[in-house]
C-alpha cells in the first residue's frame, strides 16, 4: 500500500465561468492553498477554465492561474492539471465554437493552440496533465472515438513534445461520453495516456448508511480488471474524484432524496440561510459520516495494484458570490433572491473546517 500522505490529494474548487464556485477560486484560492498545508496534504487537482483563460482568439489571462501554480510550487504542493474546467457554461470559448464537438471537428487548432500554450506557461512546475474531465456529463454530443483520437490524441502528443518527462491521465473512464461504447476506449486511446483514470461515488442518488469501504473497493477492483483484460495491466489508476454523495447540496443534488426519509431527519426546505447550512444536522451527520468513510476506504483503495492516488472532492464549499450567513442559497423561491450553493467542501463556506478536514489532517500525519 502507497503511504497516505504521498497518495491523498484534494480537489481544488471549481473555477467554473457561471458556475458557485467561481467566486471562491478568484478570491480564495490562495487561502485554499494554505489550508492543503495545514491538512498536510501534498497533491492539488486543478481544473484549467478554457473560456477563462482564453475569452478570446488572441487573448490569453492566466493571472488567477499563475497566482495559484507560484502558490503551490513555493509551498510544497504538487498539481494535477486538468484540461478545462469542470463545467463551465458555456463548455468552451463562444469564439472557438458552440461545443467542444463542434471545435474538434471543425476548428482542431483552436484547441492545440490553448493545450500548447498551457503546457508550456506551467511544464517546469507541473509534471501531470489530465485531459479532460467528465465528457459524459459536460460535453454532450461528443463520442467515445472523437473523444480518444480528436481531444486526447493531440493533446497528449502536444504535452510529450513540450515535456518528455511528463504524464497524461485520460479522462475518468466511468465518465467517457455517452455516445458510443466505452470498450471502444481501449484500441482508440492506447498508447496515448500514460494513467488510467477513475471517479468514485458510490451509490450516486441514493441514501447511503453503510461507512465501510466494500461498496468503493468492488467498484475500483472492477475497473482494475477491465484496464487488464484491455490489455493495460501494467497501467496505474489514479482515482482523480471520490466523495460522499451525501455531503452534496442539501437544497439541490440531494433534496429531493432527503425528503423521502422525513422520520429521520428535519423537514428539508428549499432553501436556507448561508448559517443555517453550515449548522444543519443533516450536513453535520453526513459530514461525521463521510469522515469515517474516507478513513476507512482511502487504506483498503491504495491496496489494489496499481491505484497509486486518491483526490477527495472538494476542498471548499462553493457559494454564488460568496458565503454571506443571512443571504439565502438553495432553490428558486418567487420573489426572493436565492443564490445557488455546493456543499461537497471538506472546508465551509465560512471557512471553517468539517469534521472530514480534520479527519483527513489526522489521517495525512499517520
Amino acid at each position: 500500500m502507497n503511504n497516505l500522505s504521498d497518495s491523498v490529494g484534494l480537489n481544488h474548487v471549481r473555477p467554473d465561468v457561471g458556475r458557485p464556485g467561481f467566486h471562491t477560486f478568484v478570491h480564495d484560492s490562495e487561502w485554499i492553498v494554505d489550508q492543503f498545508v495545514e491538512l498536510g496534504c501534498k497533491w492539488n487537482r486543478l481544473a484549467f477554465s478554457w473560456p477563462l483563460v482564453q475569452p478570446e482568439a488572441d487573448v490569453f489571462d492566466w493571472e488567477l492561474y499563475d497566482r495559484i501554480v507560484d502558490d503551490c510550487a513555493a509551498k510544497g504542493v504538487q498539481i494535477v492539471a486538468t484540461l478545462g474546467g469542470h463545467f463551465d457554461d458555456p463548455a468552451v470559448p463562444a469564439w472557438a465554437g458552440t461545443s467542444l464537438k463542434d471545435v474538434v471537428n471543425h476548428h482542431p487548432e483552436h484547441q492545440d493552440r490553448f493545450v500548447e500554450a498551457w503546457v508550456k506557461r506551467y511544464k517546469d512546475r507541473i509534471t501531470y496533465w489530465e485531459i479532460l474531465n467528465e465528457p459524459k456529463v459536460h460535453h454532450k454530443g461528443l463520442t467515445v472515438v472523437e473523444y480518444c483520437e480528436k481531444v486526447l490524441r493531440p493533446a497528449n502528443a502536444i504535452v510529450k513534445s513540450l515535456d518528455s518527462n511528463a504524464k497524461t491521465l485520460a479522462c475518468a473512464y466511468n465518465n467517457l461520453p455517452v455516445v458510443g461504447e466505452r470498450i471502444e476506449f481501449w484500441d482508440a486511446a492506447r498508447g496515448h495516456y500514460d494513467i488510467l483514470n477513475h471517479h468514485q461515488y458510490d451509490s450516486w442518488g441514493m441514501f447511503r448508511t453503510e461507512v465501510l469501504p466494500n461498496a468503493d473497493v468492488a467498484e475500483t477492483q472492477a475497473f482494475r480488471d477491465i484496464a487488464d483484460a484491455n490489455g493495460e495491466a501494467d497501467k496505474p489508476i489514479w482515482i482523480t474524484e471520490m466523495g460522499w454523495w451525501g455531503t452534496g447540496s442539501l437544497t439541490d443534488t440531494v433534496f429531493d432524496t432527503y425528503k423521502q426519509f422525513p422520520g429521520l431527519w428535519t423537514p428539508v426546505l428549499a432553501a436556507y440561510t448561508g448559517r443555517e447550512l453550515m449548522e444543519h444536522p443533516i450536513l453535520v451527520r453526513e459530514d461525521e459520516h463521510r469522515a469515517r468513510w474516507m478513513e476507512a476506504v482511502c487504506p483498503e483503495l491504495l491496496k489494489i495494484r496499481g491505484c497509486e492516488k486518491i483526490f477527495l472532492w472538494v476542498s471548499m464549499d462553493e457559494f454564488e458570490g460568496g458565503f454571506e450567513p443571512d443571504q439565502l442559497y438553495g432553490r428558486p423561491i418567487p420573489s426572493h433572491d436565492v443564490r445557488p450553493v455546493d456543499l461537497w467542501g471538506i472546508i465551509g463556506g465560512d471557512k471553517k473546517w468539517k469534521e472530514t478536514a480534520h479527519a483527513l489532517q489526522r489521517m495525512l500525519a499517520n
